[in-house]
Order: C-alpha cells, then sequence, then structure tokens
C-alpha cells in the first residue's frame, strides 16, 4: 500500500529538518521521497507499508520526532481505479 504524509510545523524547526533529510524506514517500510514544500503543507513523505497499521506506527514515530503535524492519506494509483 502505498501513503502520502503531509506535514506542517509546529515547532522543532531546523531539528525538524534535519531529521527528515535523514530519515529511515523502520522494517517493512518502503520510503520512497521526503519532499520539502512551500504552501499549506512544507514537507511530504511518500512511503509504502504493508498495511494501515503498520504505516499508522511509522508516521506516529515519524511527527513525535519531529513535532509536525502530520496527516496521511492512502494513494491508489490511476491504473487500479
Amino acid at each position: 500500500m502505498t501513503f502520502i504524509t503531509l506535514l506542517s510545523p509546529k515547532g522543532k524547526g531546523a531539528d525538524a529538518v534535519k531529521y527528515l533529510k535523514k530519515l529511515k524506514a523502520p522494517s517493512g517500510v518502503t520510503i520512497h521521497d521526503v519532499y520539502f514544500t512551500l504552501g499549506r503543507y512544507d514537507g511530504i513523505i511518500v512511503f509504502e507499508a504493508p498495511s494501515v497499521k503498520k504505516a499508522m506506527d511509522f508516521v506516529i514515530a515519524t511527527a513525535f520526532a519531529t513535532d509536525y503535524t502530520a496527516e496521511t492519506l492512502t494513494a491508489i494509483p490511476a491504473k487500479e481505479v
């Protein structure tokens, strides 16, 4: 399953950016990329996880470590719809 996590900063600023630049995937999760953006969200993580539970654990750990507010979406490839 592919997921997209949108990140909005709440506090740690430069420390959070450093953390995200070195972000490592836990077992079972594959990070495709991490983007920094301008606008409503300041960061995006595109990743795959074998289950919603595994994705949720990853997002919660990342949000706590960076002090970001996270919103995660399930991404379904257009060819599968």
